[in-house]
């Protein structure tokens, strides 16, 4: 009976400290990465990815600017790491999976992320008008399309609206 009073007092003590939510780094290497934003308009802000393509090595796509084309490159595995020494500086493992304000907005803006782990974890989190705190998403974002400057371009969304 006493360690019955002791485990619940031990599990409480934990639980107000933050070591028994279950939400830690995932181990695994970082197999693919997806993050965007959108305001208004009906298609993305920002839109960008990290996958493996079809040799299996990794290529990172994004915009360079809002509404703008997506440029595409290949890059290397120091980089790969690069972005999950962002997600573990930034916590971002420690993000609710939805964001939302305390009060009705009816115009606005939303965002989405999800990270996988070849150890079979996932980072799925998104919001509506309303964001974790830290610098993660943005530093996600500026990684991007950093590099993808002097990438391929893949998709021009300018002559895609002249049509």
């Amino acid at each position: 009976m006493k360690l019955n009073k002791i485990e619940l007092l031990l599990g409480s003590l934990l639980s107000m400290i933050g070591c028994s939510d279950g939400k830690t780094m995932p181990e695994g290497q970082l197999v693919s990465l997806q993050y965007s934003t959108n305001a208004c308009m009906a298609e993305n802000e920002y839109e960008g990815s990290l996958e493996r393509d079809s040799t299996g090595s990794f290529v990172v796509r994004s915009m360079l600017e809002y509404y703008g084309p997506m440029y595409e490159k290949r890059i290397d595995s120091a980089a790969v790491e690069h972005f999950k020494e962002i997600i573990k500086e930034e916590k971002m493992y420690l993000y609710k999976s939805s964001y939302q304000p305390s009060m009705e907005v009816l115009d606005g803006w939303g965002w989405s992320f999800r990270a996988k782990f070849s150890d079979g974890k996932s980072i799925i989190s998104g919001g509506s008008n309303a964001s974790p705190k830290g610098n993660g998403l943005s530093r996600i974002c500026a990684y991007m399309q950093e590099l993808a400057k002097d990438g391929t371009l893949v998709e021009n969304t300018d002559s895609l609206s002249e049509e």
